[in-house]
Order: structure tokens, then C-alpha cells, then sequence
């Protein structure tokens, strides 16, 4: 290799290093007196630092991110507060060599399954888009995940404050053929738990006022059926009818109309499953949890579904052959005693709106 070209490499080197950011954990809100030693399954993180080395879209070779199991902090304050009854522990996160054209993410992992409706790996509870100090607060041994991405197009998915439209799932010239589940020996009746897509619920906003701020959740959000699929279809049916089922997830809505092949889809699990096409609330009255001030944060909510896979018959082809989608997912919101969607709710800090 000539001088100059290795000369290039060392140059480009720092560049590719700075724009792949990192937190640092301290125990102070100013992330400048009390820097945390880190230890993740034991193994010490060095520099106490989650890289964020992996972006949103390294999915193949790395699930979307960095992961980080099972840690734990020296010295990080313990507050009065709990999650699910076990105390929690306040660590503050510095975010430096930050890239101004990206956004980084820290993410809770969870034990439910999300690779089904989920473009996330996991709830995010930390979003930023340049150097500070964050706040977050963790239960001894959670597992995080770090990521990052860049651009619009890039963040879209990563921005679960906003709406997004939904998939069109499927198109037809006509009405859809009726489908029925194929009970081969990889079909299971026993659903399966997996996260909803974390949607924002309150509108991020700041925290001046002591000892801490609320999130009230004004508007109505609705969690309804879905059906997702990763293969694209496309067929002329024994009638003459274009069908087109397209890779997606789609939420049925009271807008899906029942000629479409989603609709004809749910309507053959629900019938195997012994469920009804749902939509689920949250409560407009819901109060929600309390922000630390200082900070930038809306409130969000993942819901819970429980989900079966087969394959599904949807009738034949302008040959005659059988119509075989494989590997569906059906998936249903799981409900609460109360009657609102089941899940969980997290505050989500965010950089400022400056």
C-alpha cells in the first residue's frame, strides 16, 4: 500500500469513529462529576461507554443496535420510586460525538418477542439528536440496546411521536378470495406475546417546575387486529382477478374494507382462533408518569398482542393451482380487566425542540 493511501485511511478514520457517538454514564444531571463504572453480564464496559456502533438498519448482521445485557452501575443513585414494585436507579447519559445529521437511541430491551410488528428492536426510552446530558431511569440488571440512524428517511421510523400511514397490506381488482388456515405441523394454536409498534400518546414538552412534571393523555388511541407478512404475492385468481399481497403489517381499521384480502385473511384466523377482529383503547383520561425537570420528554405506549403464524389457502389461480401464502402472522390486541389495550407505558427523553 502506497504512503498516500494509507495516509487516507488514517485521515478518514476519526471521521468514521466520531460519527458513531457513544454514552457515558454518569450519576450527576450535569454528566460531569460522577462518572459511572458500567459492567455489563459482569464484563466491565470500557470507558463507561454503550457505543453506538450499530445503526437501525444493520438488521441482518447485528438486530438493529448494539447490545448490552444484564447491567449494572456503581453509585448511581437509587430513588423512592419503582417500576414494577423494584427500585430503580438514575443514570444520566452523555451523548458525545454526536454526527448534527443523526439521531441516537437508547432502547429497553423486553423479553416479549417484537420481530413481528415491530421496525424497532425494543421501547425506546431515550432520543437524541445532539451532545447533552439525559436522563434515565433503570431497574438493577436491565438490558439496553444503543442505535442510531441518519437522514429523514432513515430516522421516519425512529420518530414514534408521529404518525405514519399505515401499510395498504394487499390490492385487488375485485373482491378477494375466501381464505382458510392451512393446519400444517408448524401451525401452533398457542399464541405467541410480542410487542405492538411504541407510539407517542402526549406531545414531547419541557420540565421546569420541581419536583417533577405530568403527562396527561388527551387523545383517544386505538390498537387494532393486525396481519403481517415478508414475502410479496402476486396472482391472477380463477375468476380473472389481479391480487397483489404485498410484504407489510397492516392494522385493520374500520375503514378495511371486508373485500380486501387482510380482511379475508382475519377472517380465517379469527374463525381458527376463536377470536374476533379488535380495536382497543386507552384511556383519554389516563394520567402519565411523572418527568424529571430539567429535561425534554413525551410519554408513549407499546401495546400487547398476542400472535399465531401459518400459512393461509386464499383459493386458486387462472391454472388451477392452490393459492398458498406462507408464513402469516395474525395478531390480536390483548385487553386489560379495565377494557383498555394492555401494555406498557414509558416516558421517552428527548432533546429539546430548540
Amino acid at each position: 500500500m502506497s504512503l498516500l493511501n494509507l495516509l487516507s485511511l488514517v485521515l478518514l478514520y476519526p471521521v468514521y469513529a466520531t460519527a458513531s457517538g457513544g454514552f457515558v454514564a454518569y450519576g450527576d444531571y450535569n454528566c460531569q462529576e460522577q462518572k459511572l463504572d458500567v459492567w455489563s453480564d459482569g464484563v466491565t464496559v470500557p470507558d463507561s461507554t454503550l457505543r453506538t456502533d450499530y445503526s437501525l438498519k444493520d438488521w441482518d448482521s447485528h438486530a438493529g443496535g448494539h447490545y448490552y445485557e444484564n447491567l449494572t452501575f456503581s453509585q448511581s443513585m437509587s430513588t423512592n420510586h419503582t417500576l414494577d414494585e423494584a427500585p430503580i436507579q438514575v443514570v444520566w447519559w452523555k451523548l458525545q460525538e454526536a454526527d448534527p445529521t443523526c439521531e441516537y437511541l437508547i432502547m429497553k430491551d423486553s423479553p416479549r418477542g417484537w420481530q413481528v410488528l415491530n421496525k424497532l428492536p425494543s421501547d425506546e426510552i431515550l432520543r437524541a439528536d445532539r451532545e447533552g446530558c439525559y436522563y434515565s431511569a433503570l431497574r438493577p440488571g436491565d438490558s439496553l440496546i444503543t442505535s442510531f440512524c441518519c437522514g429523514r428517511d432513515d430516522c421516519a421510523v425512529a420518530e414514534i411521536e408521529k404518525k405514519y400511514e399505515k401499510s395498504p397490506g394487499d390490492s385487488s381488482t375485485g373482491e378477494a378470495p375466501k381464505c382458510s388456515v392451512v393446519k400444517s405441523s408448524s401451525y401452533s394454536s398457542t399464541p405467541t406475546i410480542e410487542n405492538g409498534p411504541q407510539i407517542g400518546i402526549t406531545r414531547p414538552q419541557g420540565c421546569e417546575a420541581a419536583p417533577a412534571c405530568t403527562h396527561s393523555v388527551t387523545n383517544s388511541q386505538t390498537f387494532s387486529t393486525a396481519v403481517a407478512n415478508y414475502h410479496t404475492y402476486t396472482w391472477t385468481s380463477e375468476t380473472g382477478l389481479q391480487m397483489a399481497y404485498t410484504t407489510g403489517v397492516n392494522f385493520l381499521t374500520e375503514d378495511t374494507l371486508s373485500l380486501t384480502l387482510s380482511y379475508s385473511i382475519s377472517q380465517a384466523f379469527a374463525e381458527e382462533t376463536g377470536t374476533t377482529i379488535t380495536a382497543g383503547n386507552i384511556s383519554t383520561s389516563a394520567e402519565g408518569s411523572r418527568q424529571v425537570p430539567g429535561t425534554f420528554a413525551f410519554y408513549s405506549f407499546t401495546p400487547q398482542y398476542e400472535c399465531w403464524q401459518a400459512d393461509v389457502s386464499c383459493g386458486k389461480d387462472k391454472d388451477g393451482n392452490e393459492v398458498i401464502l406462507k408464513g402469516i402472522n395474525f395478531c390480536q390486541p390483548i385487553m386489560a380487566s379495565n377494557g383498555d389495550a394492555a401494555g406498557t407505558f414509558r416516558m421517552v427523553y428527548v432533546s429539546d425542540g430548540d
